[in-house]
């Protein structure tokens, strides 16, 4: 018997064991036992997913369900992506928030590509996009992020050093909407 019979009979002996009615009593005991697992873990399932979709809106700056839509329409046949990269007036989201920012918030000053080492931060960092002051004084520091931004230990570690030296972060997801009143409503939580 050569090394391919050898290898076949086997495999065919393994698939008969598996449909055995041993083997399937214990499958069904296994799925038994895993069903009342869940059953009895299922509020502290809910609360752990609970909290990863509260880690995610407040790492992203978007909900789940907005998240959840981008998806759908980047998979559907129908997705229009300049629905999501531009609105209207075919301006970034950079652009829209500088905009909003010099008209709804005139006193701020505002500064682009603002290194976190200005606010004593040390090693490699990702660069703030936006960042707006009160005078000297950081007010708010905005980042435009992709859909892979937050996976980058240098957002990450920028947003840190925003966070625990007390200043306030926010992020825009470049590709979503960003219509001008939802800007402004987000801008005026953290300016007034």
């Amino acid at each position: 018997m050569g090394l391919l019979d050898k290898l076949l009979k086997e495999g065919a002996d393994a698939i008969k064991d598996i449909a055995s009615e041993e083997n399937k009593k214990k499958a069904a005991d296994l799925f038994g036992s895993l069903k009342e697992s869940l059953e009895e873990h299922k509020d502290d399932l809910k609360k752990a997913a609970e909290e990863l979709k509260n880690e995610f809106e407040k790492e992203t700056g978007v909900s789940v369900s907005d998240a959840v839509q981008s998806v759908k329409n980047e998979t559907s046949s129908s997705y229009d992506e300049s629905m999501y990269e531009d609105y209207e007036d075919g301006k970034t989201a950079r652009q829209r928030i500088l905009e909003i920012l010099a008209d709804k918030f005139p006193r701020y000053d505002v500064k682009e590509n603002v290194s976190p080492a200005t606010i004593g931060g040390t090693g490699r960092f990702m660069n703030y996009s936006i960042a707006v002051y009160d005078g000297n004084v950081p007010k708010l520091f905005i980042m435009l992020i992709g859909k892979t931004t937050t996976a980058h230990r240098e957002y990450r570690w920028s947003r840190q050093e925003a966070e625990k030296r007390g200043y306030s972060f926010i992020n825009f997801v470049e590709h979503f909407p960003n219509r001008p009143e939802y800007i402004e409503e987000r801008l005026r939580k953290y300016l007034g």
